[in-house]
């Protein structure tokens, strides 16, 4: 027999929504069969079976599991398996909530996840405008469309805002964080950026050019890289993965480029290309956002003169990267000469990195910008 338990999906869930079971329990499975999606705080998940043989449910879908929970088992062939357990309604078949035909989706009970039902009581929201959704499962999500009874108007975030949110707060209770920040003379690294992108027909520029540095700088200062671990000691990384923050309007995403150090910018490129293209499409999995061990927040809008980032937990520092700008320079007969520059700074784990060793990172990433890259 084998057994299919939740697996750890990310750092800040400890619990997930089994959405759906893709089979239904009697079903033959094989290994690397999809069998369920879980939902997590920002993405979906498709588990797998590890074995060969009948899938038994037994979990209802809707269910809110804990990491290592045992969700299902696979039966050796030939078993035969009874009806689901009580509540679990198999792949296939109508499950409580779903409506049967001839009754419409708001007579009939939907599963309500945990979660669900305490934003409800959070938000005031009754019984029976949930059922009036007709979903056959209801998550936080669905409560969104909702607003509570009673004066004024309660707008609820996002899931992916309340994901945001939680890690906010925690970086904000958990790392007492400083900041500095230099202004990097970026001309040179521009007409670098230009001219990489016509030979390697990618779309290169400054975010791709940092990523590219932090790579090349994490040898001389590993600690930045490092994570704060208790009492009093830094544990260093074995490589650079750098998550990367990107929002196009459905919410805010840190997808991870990993061993920056290993690849060249036009591989760095086109993978963070992938990423914006995830993001569009809203499509990330778990292991796309989870890792990173140093964070790059773009705040590249034209306008944005400096930028300060939160502090991941479990990392010690969050580079920030803000909008070019022009400014004038005396040239060397004293004539005025446009230049431009941006705003380069970071957060850091004041535990682990001073202001002090903090500027010399920022310095040693200009130092790489004005010089050539692969």
């Amino acid at each position: 027999m084998t057994e299919i338990r939740i697996p750890r999906l990310n750092s800040n869930d400890t619990e997930y929504t089994l959405v759906e079971w893709l089979v239904a329990t009697g079903e033959p499975v094989r290994p690397g069969d999809l069998v369920a999606t879980v939902e997590t705080s920002k993405a979906t998940e498709d588990l797998t079976c590890a074995g060969a043989g009948v899938l038994q449910h037994l979990v209802a879908a809707g269910t809110e599991c804990a990491v290592g929970e045992v969700i299902a088992t696979v039966l050796p062939v030939g078993t035969r398996v009874s009806a689901s357990p009580a509540g679990v309604s198999p792949a296939g078949v109508s499950p409580a909530g779903v409506s049967p035909a001839g009754v419409s989706p708001a007579e009939v009970e939907p599963i309500i996840t945990e979660p669900a039902r305490r934003a409800m009581a959070e938000r005031g929201i009754g019984l029976a405008a949930v059922r009036a959704l007709g979903r056959p499962v209801i998550r936080v999500a669905d409560l969104d469309a909702l607003d509570p009874a009673g004066p004024g108007r309660v707008e609820p975030l996002s899931s992916v805002q309340q994901a945001v949110a939680a890690v906010v707060s925690d970086s904000h209770r958990s790392v007492p964080a400083g900041f500095v920040a230099i202004e990097v003379p970026v001309d040179a690294a521009l007409h670098q950026a230009r001219e990489l992108t016509r030979t390697h027909r990618c779309l290169i520029g400054l975010t791709e050019l940092v990523i590219a540095a932090l790579g090349t700088v994490a040898e001389r200062f590993p600690q930045c890289f490092g994570a704060y671990v208790e009492p009093g000691a830094v544990r260093l990384p074995d490589r650079v993965d750098v998550g990367v923050t990107i929002d196009i309007g459905l919410g805010l995403h840190v997808p991870v480029i990993r061993d920056a150090a290993a690849k060249p910018v036009a591989v760095i490129a086109k993978e963070l290309m992938a990423h914006r293209l995830t993001a569009m499409r809203g499509s990330f999995r778990a292991t796309d956002l989870t890792g990173a061990n140093v964070l790059l927040a773009l705040h590249t809008d034209d306008g944005v003169t400096t930028a300060v980032p939160i502090v991941l937990p479990g990392t010690v520092c969050a580079v920030s990267l803000a909008g070019v700008r022009p400014v004038l320079r005396l040239d060397a007969d004293g004539a005025p000469v446009t230049h431009t520059v941006v705003s380069l700074g970071v957060a850091y784990d004041h535990r682990v990195v001073n202001g002090a060793k903090a500027v010399e990172f920022l310095r040693a990433v200009r130092e790489v910008l004005l010089a050539p890259v692969r």
